[in-house]
């Protein structure tokens, strides 16, 4: 089966990083890279956006610069140096970037969407975007990694899981994490902040799967006590100079979905310069 991965972009520096990041992370994987950039008009009222009529001078406006972003884009590719493993196709589409994801994951089934942490709208420090936390709390399908801007792009040695075993993860989306660690030739480290003799039985059966999905890679068990998981992934990913972190997003809740409640990766804290791998639970 062919790798389709997403890459969305609003043509800022950001989500060129995360474009070359995940060239250089796939290099030697047979992939097909989908290039997105979407575009609507912001209006006032119930709904802040709205898709464009097709007939409006506005709209060729942006379809026009959107085509022409996406050209630059293939320009620059053309610039890196070749890799006969790789193809590339750009879309432009006049819609919201989540449902724009929905409809064209429908149709080719993305392996992994790669995106900036942030776009150009988004100029606050240390938080991650409106659309990439959009897509995060929308998308299912697929694990997404989420790019910063400060991203070393060598391949990940060590990779951080962070998880408390309450959530089944899907055994599709671990392996994509075990593949990035043999492409990579990454260890991987499982954190948690429950000890090993507290785990009630539905936390023992998932921590059992992840081990024997994990059996092919070098891999360890970690657990911190006694201080919130941003501060100890924090403190753990910066003593050991980890390169990625890893998470089980579970379901969002009716009042995350609905912005009452912070959504997974923002309870982990914001991360400057790793990469975060969002894997999807049951």
């Amino acid at each position: 089966m062919e790798n389709r991965i997403l890459l969305p972009t609003d043509f800022s520096k950001n989500s060129w990083n995360a474009i070359q990041y995940a060239i250089k992370l796939f290099e030697e994987k047979k992939c097909i890279f989908y290039i997105l950039h979407t575009y609507s008009k912001e209006t006032h009222g119930l709904d802040s956006l709205t898709l464009l009529d097709p007939d409006q001078a506005f709209n060729k406006m942006c379809k026009l610069r959107s085509e022409q972003g996406l050209g630059d884009i293939l320009v620059q590719l053309s610039k890196l140096q070749h890799n006969d493993n790789h193809q590339f196709h750009v879309v432009s589409k006049p819609a919201l970037l989540c449902n724009a994801v929905k409809e064209l994951n429908k149709e080719l089934r993305f392996k992994m969407i790669v995106m900036g942490a942030k776009g150009i709208t988004n100029q606050k420090e240390e938080t991650y975007g409106k659309q990439t936390l959009g897509l995060l709390k929308e998308i299912r399908q697929c694990p997404i990694l989420v790019v910063p801007t400060k991203v070393d792009f060598n391949h990940p040695k060590e990779i951080v899981l962070t998880t408390n075993f309450n959530s089944k993860i899907k055994v599709s989306e671990i392996r994509y994490l075990v593949e990035i660690a043999k492409l990579s030739n990454a260890s991987i480290q499982v954190l948690s902040l429950t000890q090993p003799h507290k785990l009630s039985f539905s936390q023992k059966r998932n921590k059992v799967l992840i081990r024997s999905q994990l059996k092919d890679v070098a891999h360890k068990f970690n657990s911190l006590r006694n201080v919130k998981m941003a501060t100890a992934l924090s403190c753990f990913v910066e003593i050991r100079k980890s390169n990625m972190i890893s998470y089980i997003d579970r379901k969002p809740s009716f009042w995350e979905r609905l912005g009452f409640v912070k959504i997974s990766l923002s309870k982990l804290g914001y991360f400057a310069n790793v990469p975060v791998l969002a894997l999807h639970a049951k």
